[in-house]
């Protein structure tokens, strides 16, 4: 399992099985939701970008207030940079050209749907809940998100299909019996509806992936965002192994 090297519990320190277990695992539900999303329409169209790690503060957003984030004293534009909580953002905004005529700000509707991609370090104060390893609530973590942007009124499930199949990649790591799907017991002002994926460890149920419907992008469309927690999976999955050795 990982260490905490410099005695402060959140901040981890993994070692090459845990990195290649967690590259491993990024690879595997990548192709999982490809996969999934192209079975129910051929025309979903995908790319993996990496945004920067610093971020204005205005962009964040009111969704994390600053009891959530760090924040840097350095301004950029008039905004503080602030180390960013979430890759949604980077990846929405990475977004907007590929859907945009020719650098304006004319919508593309028939560029979509389109999925938008990443994985990198985000990073939380969790001053509410603290953040222990015994919870599994980190400072930084590696996350890996995906924006499915597709049209408002489309009929498709996009989120029920892509949630089964990766619930199903999961069962290849932990028996079925301390895997589930619940609904989420907190919904995000961005979101109509999320779900959990949920993995026993030790006596608690701990999220390790969220799916979202979310609103928050452009009022022509409706993204699902699915969001795994890498560096929990792979704790959670150590300690399996280590205690239930295969």
């Amino acid at each position: 399992m990982s260490n905490a090297f410099y005695d402060i519990e959140s901040l981890r320190f993994y070692s090459e099985d845990e990195i290649e277990m967690r590259e491993m695992m990024t690879a595997r539900f990548a192709s999982v939701v490809k996969r999934s999303l192209q079975s129910v329409n051929r025309a979903w169209s995908f790319t993996r970008v990496e945004g920067p790690i610093l971020t204005p503060r205005n962009v964040v957003g009111d969704a994390y207030d600053e009891s959530d984030i760090f924040v840097t004293q350095v301004k950029k534009a008039g905004q503080n940079l602030v180390l960013r909580p979430e890759t949604t953002k980077s990846s929405y905004a990475a977004a907007i050209p590929m859907l945009s005529k020719n650098g304006t700000k004319e919508f593309l509707k028939k560029n979509l749907p389109l999925c938008v991609w990443q994985v990198g370090k985000s990073f939380r104060v969790e001053k509410s809940d603290g953040a222990t390893a015994a919870k599994l609530r980190f400072n930084e973590f590696y996350q890996q998100e995906f924006q499915c942007i597709y049209s408002v009124g489309t009929l498709a499930d996009y989120r029920a299909i892509v949630l089964h199949d990766i619930k199903l990649e999961m069962l290849r790591f932990f028996p079925s019996n301390v895997l589930r799907v619940v609904d989420s017991d907190r919904l995000p002002s961005y979101s109509e509806s999320t779900i959990d994926i949920e993995v026993k460890h030790g006596d608690e149920w701990r999220e390790v992936a969220s799916c979202s419907i979310r609103t928050d992008f452009h009022e022509e469309c409706r993204v699902f965002e699915l969001a795994i927690g890498l560096d929990r999976l792979v704790e959670i999955y150590t300690h399996w192994n280590e205690e239930f050795p295969r």
